[in-house]
């Protein structure tokens, strides 16, 4: 029993030895990359069991309704799914009222004469609808700015050096009004 307890007292201790000395020739890309897979394995056995637990459950109560239906027990039946309809009437509500507000928000972007025909569409229909519109519309006309003149360029698109002396005073006083800068 002690020559046991010696010979494992040695070996952990070469392991030890062993571990520090290979710590500078340790691969730690290997190393990374199969925790990764390990990882990967264990991820993808834990969702077989999930879906395993949940089919089993679901064919569970399935046989349990098919018991009962055999049974002629269609009271507690009863009492079980109006229960379950119960629990998911609050839902449905919500989700009515949303799709609701979301179906008026897009009818009352489109134009009057598209609403009627449009009512009874799917909401991700209307949605796409209206993107598409938003999308189409033309920009806006430019706003007012106080102080600044119009771009009256019409055409002169002369050589400075060909300009009289007019048509460079003009150009020079345009010039300066994009600029922003107000002439004495």
């Amino acid at each position: 029993m002690e020559t046991e307890v010696t010979t494992t007292d040695q070996a952990t201790e070469q392991t030890l030895q062993q571990e520090s000395q290979s710590d500078s020739n340790v691969d730690y890309k290997a190393l990374y990359l199969d925790e990764v897979n390990n990882s990967k394995k264990l991820r993808k056995r834990s969702q077989d069991a999930e879906t395993k637990v949940t089919e089993f459950t679901t064919a569970q109560e399935t046989n349990k309704v098919k018991q009962m239906k055999e049974q002629e027990q269609f009271q507690e039946l009863s009492e079980e799914l109006q229960k379950k309809l119960d629990s998911t009437l609050p839902y449905r509500e919500k989700w009515e009222a949303h799709e609701a507000t979301q179906r008026e928000k897009y009818l009352s972007k489109l134009p009057k004469a598209d609403r009627e025909r449009l009512a009874n569409e799917k909401l991700d229909t209307l949605e796409y609808i209206v993107s598409l519109q938003d999308k189409a519309e033309p920009q806006s006309s430019p706003k007012h700015a106080p102080g600044l003149s119009r771009n009256t360029d019409l055409g002169n698109n002369k050589p400075y050096a060909q300009m009289n002396y007019d048509e460079k005073k003009a150009h020079h006083a345009r010039v300066l009004s994009e600029q922003g800068i107000t002439q004495i």
